[in-house]
């Protein structure tokens, strides 16, 4: 359990290499997120979005100016590391490996160097986008493994989750408004 926790507590250490996975930055971002529901890579992808979710956080608490966006950030932060923790004790408990990486997919990657190279008023509405795409996707992937997942503890663990990824989801759509 131990050597999990620094996994889930260098999150965003690890996904800081994502940039370099973004190799074509044309169409990349427009393809969704796979969702699957065998246990190893379901425990993969829902990792990978919250190391997003963390990174992609940090950088709106160091370069927004504006209070409802680092206010946001900082919620998003908070939920993903409950949320990485208990993915890990889930996965931990039905035994299956523990992520492979924190860097996620070219999409992830992509969406990550495409937020470091704004600024301003266009940071926060790059955030804001970004965030809403991967609380839909993190809302989509929970939802199809709590129906079809082949854990029965981690189907569980996305029950509780999908639920999280919704209300994470209504509070940026309140951000926009």
């Amino acid at each position: 359990m131990r050597g999990w926790f620094v996994a889930a507590a260098s999150v965003a250490t690890l996904i800081s290499a994502a940039p370099a996975l973004a190799q074509s930055r044309i169409g990349v971002a427009d393809r969704p997120a796979p969702t699957p529901t065998d246990a190893p890579s379901y425990v993969d992808e829902a990792f990978a979005a919250d190391a997003f979710e963390v990174a992609s956080s940090r950088l709106a608490l160091s370069r927004s100016r504006s209070p409802a966006v680092r206010a946001l950030a900082q919620h998003v932060i908070d939920d993903a590391a409950m949320t990485t923790n208990a993915l890990l004790a889930a996965a931990e408990e039905a035994n299956v490996p523990p992520p492979a990486s924190a860097s996620g997919d070219n999409v992830k990657g992509a969406m990550l160097d495409a937020l470091t190279q704004t600024s301003g008023r266009d940071f926060d509405d790059t955030y804001i986008a970004q965030q809403r795409r991967i609380h839909q996707e993190q809302l989509a992937l929970h939802q199809r493994f709590a129906a079809d997942g082949d854990s029965d503890i981690l189907r569980d663990y996305a029950v509780d989750t999908a639920a999280r990824a919704a209300d994470q989801l209504d509070a940026v759509n309140d951000l926009r408004r």
